[in-house]
């Protein structure tokens, strides 16, 4: 429920309209995209339970069946906003010469073109479908979009048309005088069905989408192939079990006959009064029209990298906050160990590096030219399983040492680190990240990046590798902590810290979602303390503030804008001797004993400082804050005139100078 309560967050990006009009659309897109998430795994999650009988309550006190229930609920009442959100867009782009119309509402002349369109583009490709005693109703796979007709003849039948993924699904018809034209794909089919179930009598046509089951589980100590077992969960996504099914216009006998082939319950089947599938609406936000999108921005270039970035590194540490400052120097740091013949190797963690990635290029170059490159590439990431699949197939044939982590974890570690020959001695020139290695993400999330040739941490990082590469066994690390081993002890026993001071501790914790029990009761109780918590949860937070006795010296904010926030930040006041630490962990279950993660202090007075005015300034947000209540509701404040997002665009430029 807390997740959806994220994705209602999203939604009202959606309806903001202090966000310009092409952004708002991408909110409704990005809206759908989760949703489609949250169905093939969280909903699917749920199901498995149910179906293996187990009826244990989670921590909110539901059982599986309970919270499928309020699921089902929670999702109609979001999709009613949502249909009369995209009804809204509809009218504004409209009124911004951005037409998206209904094909019996089409001018002659953009009928002619639009049926000029169908017959040369779409009518070729498409793949009229019966159902009837002599043909049984086909496999639709994951997310499939179809249109479905209702045939009276001697007996009642069916047909199916699968919407094609490779065509545009908002096709322009027309650009003149700085109007732009579109139609839906399907609305065209739809207006052409005789055409491709000629001479029968079609009483009704509707549209449907499933989505099914999407979860790969691998038994990874019983798989003789990792890869084979990835690429066939894959392939099983396709098949898996419905979880869910949308549709527009269908009658009573469609519902009934489709609820029958996919063994669906009522609660698994949506009727949604606007078009399915719009998670395609990025297709609207990509129109050049840059004065209905957020200014664009370049992301800065710190000055001290205008100097040989070995150089730099080996005078101080830096910290980058991305997307306010650029990628680059990470990027750059990579490229350029690849060329120096001092660098003797180069080993990372890869787990969502994107298309066309340059660091990935980089990696190859460095094997090329003799370099000893380890890349650790987690090809269980969720939906870039056969991305990275196919990254780590051109990394090893150019000489790479690709390794997939430790059997039973997920490597969600961002690490990086070059071992380079100076002065008869090795140097270790450390990157450790909250965020992916992705350049094109890298521009959007907002993350930290921290950069060191601290031999201590430098030691750590390459027992982590070690671990990673070899055979598993709990490393002896002296600054950095680690899960599944160190890392969550180490978060239990700084809040715990934090109690002795009572009234006077304090703790700011930044992360994506907060869900660990043994956290959340550690936090309850340095509240009762005294202790003073802010909490920046973007997304699930299962803690509940504000309860008295128990959790009201506890605040929960979240923040949704312009930039995903995807940073983990952690400061503990220690009496005064204020420390700071960032890591790759969310304060998860999983994350603590599912996946290798890091958590990293950062020592310099200067970046501590830097890194607790991101927090403070976060804090300080009214414009896309949404408060936390003791319901597990949130609102926004009345006045919201301060825009931490559109601050930091500025300050970095000023406060890295």
């Amino acid at each position: 429920m807390s997740w959806l309560e994220f994705n209602r967050r999203v939604l009202e990006e959606s309806e903001d309209e202090k966000n310009p009009l092409l952004e708002r659309v991408k909110f409704l897109a990005i809206f759908f995209t989760n949703l489609d998430e949250f169905f093939m795994i969280r909903v699917a999650g749920l199901k498995q339970q149910i179906s293996a009988g187990i009826t244990k309550p989670s921590p909110d006190g539901l059982t599986p069946k309970e919270q499928l229930r309020k699921v089902s609920q929670k999702t109609r009442t979001l999709l009613k906003v949502a249909s009369a959100q995209y009804k809204k867009l509809i009218r504004e782009l409209k009124a911004n010469s951005i037409f998206i119309h209904r094909y019996d509402r089409l001018n002659k002349t953009l009928k002619k073109l639009a049926d000029k369109y169908f017959y040369e583009f779409v009518y070729p490709v498409l793949t009229p479908l019966a159902v009837d005693l002599t043909h049984p109703f086909p496999h639709l796979s994951n997310l499939s979009f179809n249109v479905i007709v209702e045939i009276h003849d001697e007996e009642l039948k069916f047909g199916l048309v699968p919407v094609p993924k490779n065509l545009p699904r908002f096709i322009k018809l027309k650009s003149e005088n700085g109007e732009l034209h579109y139609i839906l794909l399907e609305d065209l089919i739809i207006h052409h069905i005789d055409s491709l179930f000629p001479e029968q009598n079609i009483t009704n046509v509707a549209t449907i989408r499933i989505t099914r089951d999407a979860d790969i589980v691998i038994q990874e100590d019983e798989a003789d192939d990792l890869f084979e077992e990835i690429e066939k969960g894959i392939r099983k996504r396709r098949f898996g079990k419905p979880v869910r099914l949308e549709m527009n216009n269908c009658t009573e006998y469609m519902i009934n006959f489709l609820k029958d082939e996919l063994e669906l319950h009522e609660e698994d089947i949506f009727h949604l009064n606007m078009p399915l599938n719009l998670s395609d609406l990025w297709e609207v936000y990509e129109i050049d029209k840059p004065h209905l999108k957020f200014p664009v921005y370049t992301p800065y270039y710190p000055s001290i990298f205008n100097i040989d970035i070995f150089s730099v590194l080996k005078m101080r540490d830096v910290a980058l906050f991305h997307p306010y400052e650029s990628i680059d120097p990470v990027v750059e740091l990579i490229e350029e160990a690849a060329e120096d013949p001092n660098v003797l190797a180069i080993k990372q963690t890869l787990y969502r590096v994107g298309k066309d990635s340059p660091i990935v290029e980089a990696l190859k170059k460095a094997a090329q030219n003799g370099k000893e490159v380890v890349a650790v590439v987690e090809i269980k990431a969720r939906f870039d399983e056969e991305s990275n699949i196919t990254w780590a197939k051109q990394l090893e044939e150019e000489g790479v040492h690709v390794v997939y982590g430790v059997p039973g974890l997920k490597t969600h570690a961002k690490l990086l680190m070059i071992v380079r020959k100076e002065d008869d001695t090795l140097k270790r020139y450390i990157h450790i990240g909250t965020g992916n290695y992705n350049v094109s993400t890298a521009k959007i999330y907002s993350d930290i990046g921290f950069m060191t040739t601290d031999s201590v941490i430098g030691e750590d990082v390459s027992k982590l590798f070690n671990v990673m590469t070899g055979y598993f066994h709990p490393p002896e690390l002296k600054k950095i902590y680690m899960s599944p081993i160190t890392l969550k002890k180490k978060i239990l026993s700084l809040i715990e810290r934090e109690m002795e001071a009572g009234e006077k501790g304090r703790i700011v914790a930044k992360m994506n979602s907060l869900v660990d029990p043994e956290v959340i009761r550690m936090l309850y109780k340095a509240s009762m303390k005294g202790v003073k918590i802010d909490l920046i949860v973007r997304g699930i937070c299962c803690l509940r503030p504000g309860i008295e006795g128990v959790s009201e010296n506890i605040k929960v904010i979240s923040i949704v804008g312009k930039y995903l926030e995807h940073a983990r930040i952690f400061y503990f006041k220690n009496k005064g001797d204020e420390e700071v630490y960032i890591s790759s962990a969310d304060w998860m279950p999983r994350n603590f004993h599912k996946r290798i993660e890091s958590l990293v202090p950062i020592e310099s007075p200067e970046l501590k400082k830097f890194l607790k005015n991101i927090l403070e300034i976060q804090l300080k947000d009214t414009a896309k804050v949404r408060i936390l209540q003791s319901d597990g509701t949130y609102y926004r404040p009345e006045k919201r005139d301060f825009n931490s997002q559109e601050y930091f665009e500025k300050w970095i430029r000023e406060v890295k100078v």
